[in-house]
């Protein structure tokens, strides 16, 4: 029943089944875009305040190749997704991403991929466990330029068996712990 009506929705009651619907479909969108933007990028932090094991591990080496190593991204299917996507990062901002179809192409067919992006390199890898199963991809961009891409594919090889020796399963990158 209702108890105070709008003149204009007294004329036409389809008029107040409009706004319902429109007020609902705002509801909705807001709804959507809210869990677009943050329901995602929870991976490196817990709802504790822990850290996922993928997050420290990135922070660790991110700290200990620093100043050549710019940027470290590890993509894959987490347990709360269907499609591969940043799930831990140097870069909180990207968290959530969902990788590119090119990324994935480094992922299915194991060549790994070195981008030249003027003062920048970046290295594309698959990311191992230590047993050697394919867990995911590795993003890394390094502050090498033109000339210096043995350094680069080097390093971001290092870097890649630095990583596998250190996940005993994909499982163990989601898991949150000090």
């Amino acid at each position: 029943m209702v108890l105070f009506q709008h003149p204009s929705s007294a004329a036409n009651p389809r008029r107040r089944v409009h706004h319902t619907f429109v007020s609902l479909a705002m509801a909705a969108f807001a709804a959507i875009i809210f869990m677009a933007t943050f329901g995602s990028r929870g991976w490196a932090q817990e709802q504790n305040g822990n850290k996922t094991f993928g997050q420290r591990l990135v922070d660790d080496v991110g700290a200990k190749h620093r100043p050549q190593l710019i940027y470290l991204g590890l993509h894959g299917v987490t347990p709360y997704s269907q499609k591969s996507q940043i799930f831990a990062s140097t870069d909180p901002g990207k968290l959530g991403r969902k990788s590119s179809c090119a990324d994935l192409h480094v992922v299915d067919k194991g060549i790994p991929v070195m981008e030249m992006n003027g003062k920048s390199t970046t290295v594309l890898e698959r990311l191992l466990d230590s047993s050697g199963h394919t867990v995911g991809l590795i993003v890394v961009g390094f502050d090498f330029t033109e000339g210096q891409e043995s350094q680069a594919a080097k390093l971001g090889k290092e870097i890649g068996e630095e990583l596998a020796q250190q996940i005993p399963s994909k499982s163990k990158l989601f898991e949150a712990g000090e």
